[in-house]
């Protein structure tokens, strides 16, 4: 029961993450995007398509009895990195993004890749017991794929790339062309901060939740081997 649990959530991530980037690509233009293509460019679909393929590799991992612990502690690592990817996808979406928007984001492909997607991740990360877990090192993993985007997305930033509404930027904390730049800093209201110090906010967070993350599934471990 509980394999099959675990099979069915991963299929569930992948059919969820896949059905939402078609969504976001096939309706692009209606969400104000010049080209279906320019979806990529953004983290959203990026950590998606992760966790996603991941998610299925998993699956299939355990629906066909692939059981080596190299394989196992591999994919863990896997999950491990990308659910934090997906899970500050949605936070970022949720806080920052959202309730700033001048256009309609709560679409169903937008719920799918913001909302469900990264639900169903963290739950999966947290309850499966085929997760095993592996040592403190691997935080630092889950810097990865977000400084990789942050570097690439840079370049593309400063040959100023239209990243699909007419932006040389895909978020405003990317906007090296604002009035705060990198290093600017405006105290009176509404303040604003350069994308600098907005790096720095957002590494330090990921680094508290990837601790977070590894303590708490740590603990679950630790307590399902103790019985």
């Amino acid at each position: 029961y509980e394999i099959n649990l675990s099979i069915i959530i991963n299929f569930l991530i992948f059919i969820t993450s896949l059905i939402g980037f078609i969504l976001s690509c096939l309706f692009a233009t209606r969400d104000g995007y010049y080209h279906w293509s320019t979806r990529l460019l953004y983290f959203t679909q990026q950590s998606n398509l992760w966790i996603g393929f991941t998610s299925l590799a998993f699956a299939i991992i355990q629906l066909r009895k692939i059981s080596t612990e190299k394989i196992y502690k591999i994919i863990s690592i896997l999950k491990y990195v990308f659910t934090i990817s997906i899970t500050i996808t949605g936070i970022i979406f949720c806080s920052l993004l959202a309730p700033f928007a001048d256009y309609n984001v709560w679409t169903f492909s937008s719920v799918l890749t913001h909302v469900i997607v990264p639900s169903l991740s963290i739950f999966d990360f947290f309850t499966n017991k085929k997760i095993i877990f592996f040592e403190k090192k691997y935080k630092l993993y889950t810097f990865i794929p977000p400084l990789i985007y942050f570097i690439i997305t840079s370049v593309l930033c400063l040959f100023k790339v239209d990243f699909g509404r007419g932006d040389p930027f895909p978020y405003f904390f990317m906007d090296y062309y604002s009035e705060v730049g990198l290093f600017g800093l405006i105290i009176k209201w509404p303040p604003q901060i350069g994308s600098f110090y907005w790096f720095i906010f957002f590494f330090g967070f990921i680094y508290v939740l990837s601790t977070i993350y590894y303590k708490f599934k740590t603990y679950l471990l630790n307590k399902v081997q103790s019985k």
